[in-house]
């Protein structure tokens, strides 16, 4: 019996074992020969051969990369049970079926096969179009931003885009393929990671690019909290714009207006020195450019006559605001004590039946009867109000009004 794996497999360059080993019967066989054939459109070519009288022969093409492994089959009286191949610096052309053959005395000759696949590991090579992109200012300008090539399957990690892809046959044998990656430029793609992710032969490669999107300034300014009154102190606004690359210039200004004298213009600071007047008012403008364009936001300033209570402020954000310039510490709650024991209503002067009955008598549609209800109330009621005992506390005289303790809110 010929024993032999039915299949390998291994990666261009690199080494691979064919194994071949002859299980011999008992009374043992001679063994005369053995023949490693490669099969090739139904064809036999020799590769090597070991014979125990003219020893061990490889064919030329494979001279330099074939050998048995097992020392003992090129001895001078060798052993030909063992005749393991070891193929190096594998090629394309080598992937075929190959055959081991033991040429055997008296029973003829014994044979088995091994398909030999051979693998080429992908190498993938990933490039932007462009080192930066500049943002499309239309949703339906779509640019490809960066190409992917490769030899096997692919896939792309992100959030958003889509894929163009186009495959080409190499003249080894191999594929290429050639996979774009197409999206609108924007600055919410700026430093997004793309990835290009390859599958071959259960092994992933993976390779990562970081997009550079240049985009024109998203502009804000922030200051103003609804609550500039007269004569407050220490004032200013903020331009803040996020853009790619930085904002090289800010340029502030009023709409139909010029900055009072008073205002300092530090680059992106508006510093409002002295106190407020109503001078101040207007629609300050900040504009922001850098090499991409130039954007602009604005902000309605209004001064008021006196500075309002957190309680006239329109919203919480404002009284915050409002707290932290104005160094104000939080409305303190009034102290409310605790209602122990609970308040109890008792009437000044019980009620109380007659002990004696009525004998007075009423007339009705039914006929001179006796009632029998002896409630006779009093003709004016008073009711005592009684305040809670709380330690460390006096209760006011009897009479008194009583405040309720102010409603809590959690």
């Amino acid at each position: 019996i010929v024993e032999m794996d039915e299949e390998k497999s291994g990666f261009v360059g690199s080494k691979v074992e064919l194994r071949c080993r002859f299980i011999n019967s008992s009374p043992p066989v001679k063994i005369s020969q053995v023949t490693w054939q490669k099969l090739v459109n139904g064809s036999k070519q020799n590769v090597a051969i070991a014979n125990p009288s003219l020893g061990v022969s490889v064919a030329p093409p494979y001279r330099d990369r074939v050998t048995f492994k097992n020392g003992a089959v090129r001895r001078r009286t060798p052993n030909l049970e063992d005749t393991t191949i070891t193929f190096s610096s594998l090629r394309l052309s080598d992937e075929a079926a190959y055959i081991c053959e033991y040429t055997t005395f008296p029973a003829g000759n014994r044979e088995n096969t091994v398909n030999l696949t051979v693998l080429v590991r992908p190498t993938t090579q990933m490039s932007l179009s462009t080192p930066t992109l500049v943002a499309a200012r239309s949703s339906k300008v779509k640019t490809p931003v960066a190409t992917c090539v490769l030899a096997t399957k692919y896939t792309w990690k992100t959030k958003c885009g889509e894929v163009s892809t186009r495959e080409y046959r190499n003249e080894d044998g191999t594929y290429t393929v050639q996979s774009d990656y197409i999206l609108v430029p924007s600055r919410d793609t700026h430093r997004e990671t793309l990835t290009c992710v390859t599958t071959y032969n259960e092994e992933v490669f993976t390779e990562s690019v970081i997009l550079d999107i240049q985009y024109e300034p998203d502009v804000m300014v922030e200051g103003y909290d609804g609550n500039w009154y007269l004569n407050r102190e220490n004032v200013q606004l903020n331009c803040l714009a996020d853009a790619n690359p930085s904002v090289s210039l800010y340029q502030w200004r009023i709409i139909n207006g010029s900055i009072p004298d008073t205002v300092e213009i530090r680059d992106n600071l508006l510093i409002f020195k002295g106190p407020v007047t109503y001078e101040l008012q207007g629609t300050y403008v900040c504009e922001a450019t850098n090499s991409i364009g130039t954007r602009a936001a604005s902000v309605d300033i209004s001064v008021i006559g006196m500075h309002r209570f957190y309680e006239e402020l329109p919203n919480t954000a404002d009284y915050v605001s409002y707290r932290l310039a104005c160094n104000k510490e939080d409305y303190p709650e009034p102290y409310s004590p605790p209602i122990q024991p609970p308040l109890s209503f008792l009437p000044q002067q019980p009620y109380h039946a007659s002990s004696q009955p009525n004998t007075g008598t009423s007339t009705g549609s039914s006929g001179g009867t006796t009632s029998r209800n002896t409630f006779s109330p009093p003709t004016h009621t008073t009711a005592i109000f009684k305040y809670p005992s709380v330690s460390g506390l006096t209760s006011p005289p009897i009479g008194a009004a009583y405040t309720f303790p102010k409603e809590q809110y959690v």
